[in-house]
């Protein structure tokens, strides 16, 4: 699995996942340092592990050994006020850019592409994302 940055301001961090034919879009907070809940994580390869997360539910898709932070979960979001150092996922990208489109389908979608697994790797990158 991959997500591809190609925007990042000083309000929003915004990709592109790619999984196995699923194409879906992310939103981050903006880089400030990797710091615990403000931040993005640092570009790099990670691995995604199930977890069970006591706000979002079970079976919650962590990204594991980020360097000092721990908790980082793919969950739904639209803007990057709606996550505390997570990774939102969407549909589409609103025209202004400020976030993503339809996040609890694209949260559907990614999990029913994801059933069955319990660990994949993950890259993180910055770069264009082609659709």
């Amino acid at each position: 699995m991959e997500i591809i940055r190609f925007k990042r301001s000083d309000e929003v961090t915004l990709g592109r996942l790619l999984h196995e034919g699923l194409s879906l879009y992310t939103v981050e907070r903006p880089w400030l340092d990797n710091k615990a809940f403000v931040s993005c994580i640092p570009d790099g390869n990670y691995r995604i592990k199930r977890v069970d997360s006591p706000r979002f539910g079970k079976n919650m898709w962590e990204v594991a050994e980020v360097p000092n932070r721990t908790h980082i979960l793919l969950h739904a979001a639209n803007y990057p006020h709606n996550v505390k150092g997570c990774i939102g996922l969407g549909k589409g990208v609103y025209t202004d850019m400020s976030g993503v489109t339809s996040s609890k389908k694209a949260i559907t979608d990614f999990y029913n592409a994801t059933e069955g697994l319990t660990e994949m790797d993950l890259i993180i990158r910055t770069g264009v994302a082609h659709a």
